[in-house]
């Protein structure tokens, strides 16, 4: 158990890299389509990716793993939609600022519905996570005055927290395939019906380049998704909200790859996110090292 356990904390560590790939992807994707039309396109195709590999699996779907994949697809798509309608009328640097706020609510949301009182080794890895992903944005432009966007984003930090947990919560009774499936084909159709009364904002250029894009985040959700549920089995809610918090060093690089600006505040920013995943990875061998001595 314990090999699948550090096993599954390098997945999610991949996990969250493939994530940070996705900004500079998903924002050339967007240089041809709307974004509710680049969710479905990429949903949907990430519906078929896994259809075809369940094949005939997908007629053992339990009714469990339906609703699973439906309150989770919920969830994920409540994320997409309001962070898109934040994005409208505030910054990208305060949307990110406010987004990383799932980190302190995954904790709040275990106290208040699962009675889990955080330890004082847990709020402050929370503590080291959050200044960490506060460099990498610009809080100081949060201002909460009638900005309606910024309201939005902070609904959608809250829902995100509810997803972590809540495929913590079901991964325990569902196969994660089957439940990669249900989620996502209820993001794709979340976003089919949206299609039916939403205005997009430019016209869509049905090119290779948007073809390319939305095949790459298509591949890249499934396996997410799915690497997600698997390791959910084996890591805490919390250690994995830790992990996810290295989500913009991993993009801030693939930016800076690609030519971007990555100056002292997000290194340093880097440097507070990696070392409260590294107490958090470390504090379970430590406990088990002191209980071995202790007996």
């Amino acid at each position: 158990m314990h090999n699948r356990a550090v096993l599954a904390q390098l997945l999610l560590v991949f996990v969250t890299l493939l994530w940070g790939s996705t900004f500079l992807t998903l924002q050339i994707a967007l240089t041809w389509a709307d974004p509710v039309v680049v969710v479905a396109l990429r949903f949907l195709l990430a519906s078929a990716i896994l259809l075809c590999i369940l094949r005939k699996s997908v007629l053992s779907i339990t009714r469990y793993e339906w609703k699973a994949g439906l309150f989770i697809g919920l969830c994920i798509f409540g994320v997409y939609t309001l962070q898109t309608i934040g994005l409208a009328t505030i910054p990208s640097s305060t949307s990110a600022f406010l987004t990383g706020l799932y980190v302190a609510f995954v904790p709040l949301l275990q106290w208040l519905v699962f009675k889990n009182v955080p330890q004082p080794m847990t709020i402050v890895t929370i503590v080291l996570a959050f200044a960490g992903m506060t460099l990498f944005a610009n809080p100081f432009a949060v201002s909460f005055s009638g900005q309606a966007g910024e309201w939005i984003t902070v609904l959608s930090a809250l829902i995100c927290a509810a997803e972590i947990l809540s495929i913590s919560y079901f991964t325990k009774g569902c196969r994660p395939l089957q439940l990669s499936f249900t989620q996502i084909i209820t993001v794709a159709l979340l976003a089919l019906f949206t299609l039916l009364w939403h205005e997009p904002v430019k016209p869509t250029e049905w090119t290779w380049g948007l073809g390319i894009c939305v095949t790459a985040l298509a591949a890249i959700v499934s396996f997410v998704q799915f690497g997600i549920g698997w390791a959910l089995k084996y890591v805490s809610a919390m250690k994995a909200t830790l992990i996810y918090a290295l989500e913009p060093v991993f993009a801030g690089i693939i930016g800076w790859l690609a030519g971007e600006y990555f100056g002292w505040s997000e290194l340093t920013g880097a440097a507070l996110i990696i070392v409260a995943v590294l107490i958090s990875a470390w504090r379970p061998a430590n406990r088990r090292q002191t209980a071995s001595r202790e007996s």
